[in-house]
């Protein structure tokens, strides 16, 4: 007699959608960037999982190498999140690397006290440049 088994999807049901570009700096250090957006006013369970999951599997992609910063832009989400939402990637904070959100104007009061303030960033141009002169300090 076979054993019987369920089919399964591992698809979530959100709205929420990103998109991923890398930013390579001099020394060959991959900074990589990802932009949530979605313009439901509250998240559910689904919506979390799906932003820890595409942020996990984001920094374990090699591109060849695997990325040493990630900024995690939410300028574009409308909901806000929670202290304890879990958008960071186990690799990326076990190794110590650095890790930057960024959030408009209107959300940056807000997020100042949700997140480690040093975390907080609003101009994906100078977050770069800070990230790059990290690199810098860090192997030079």
């Amino acid at each position: 007699m076979p054993y019987s088994v369920t089919p399964v999807q591992l698809d979530l049901p959100t709205t929420l959608k990103h998109q991923c570009w890398l930013h390579t700096s001099r020394d060959g250090h991959l900074i990589g960037i990802i932009a949530f957006e979605g313009d439901a006013p509250q998240l559910n369970w689904y919506d979390l999982e799906y932003l820890r999951r595409r942020s996990d599997e984001f920094s374990v992609m090699a591109f060849p190498e695997y990325i040493s910063a990630l900024i995690i832009d939410l300028r574009n989400l409308e909901a806000l999140l929670e202290a304890d939402a879990p958008i960071f990637p186990w690799r990326l904070t076990e190794e110590d690397c650095p890790i930057r959100v960024l959030v408009s104007d209107e959300q940056r009061a807000y997020y100042s006290s949700v997140f480690e303030p040093a975390w907080l960033a609003w101009d994906l141009q100078a977050t770069l440049k800070d990230m790059r002169d990290f690199f810098d300090m860090r192997y030079h």
